[in-house]
């Protein structure tokens, strides 16, 4: 088997995993989709919001933070992101 079929074999098989998760995990009402069911709790929705707002923060700020201020400018990053 060549290497190029067994790549899109791979790739072929992971969108298929990919679209049988999307298809079996469908929400099932705009609650479901919204608020998961309400099955996620304070701490738990917490914890993924600070994970999203410190991932986001951090990935799209560094690139301007680093060409306005050098190096020096992903020092204040990662305070930042630790601190919070």
């Amino acid at each position: 088997m060549s290497l190029q079929l067994t790549t899109y074999i791979i790739v072929g098989l992971t969108f298929l995993l990919y679209i049988g998760i999307a298809i079996w995990s469908r929400a099932r009402s705009t609650k479901d989709y919204y608020i998961a069911g309400g099955n996620v709790g304070p701490i738990t929705n917490g914890m993924a919001t600070a994970a999203d707002w410190m991932s986001a923060a951090s990935f799209i700020s560094m690139a301007g933070m680093v060409a306005n201020m050098g190096f020096g400018g992903s020092v204040f990053l990662m305070g930042w992101t630790g601190g919070y």
